[in-house]
């Protein structure tokens, strides 16, 4: 994996494949609420919900989002156990509710509403 997670960031773990414009929009959707993100590209193996849960846990700010080869996305806290993401998005998703995932991921560490 590259990326360390040594600054306070919402990390967004990727797979190799993934498409690069879901990583994109998931990335501007948690800049919009003023929360940096890093992009850490992740082993394959891992479905969007156990990439977000691995990042959340290497996330200083105890919040990561996953984004599988397919485009799959998923929003953990690493407080919460793997089967519970406070939000998922399937990979046919638009790119809309991409940026709002990312605000989602944001919006958990500024402990905000979700809706």
């Amino acid at each position: 994996m590259s990326g360390t997670g040594e600054r306070p960031a919402v990390l967004v773990y990727r797979h190799p494949g993934a498409p690069a414009a879901v990583v994109r929009e998931v990335c501007a959707g948690v800049e919009e609420e003023g929360v940096p993100a890093e992009v850490v590209d992740a082993p394959d193996g891992l479905t969007a919900t156990g990439l977000a849960h691995a990042a959340a846990q290497a996330s200083r700010l105890e919040v990561g989002i996953g984004v599988d080869a397919a485009g799959a996305t998923a929003v953990h806290h690493g407080k919460l156990p793997l089967d519970h993401p406070p939000a998922t998005l399937g990979a046919d998703a638009p790119a809309p509710d991409r940026r709002r995932i990312g605000r989602t991921g944001a919006r958990v560490v500024k402990n905000l509403p979700l809706g």
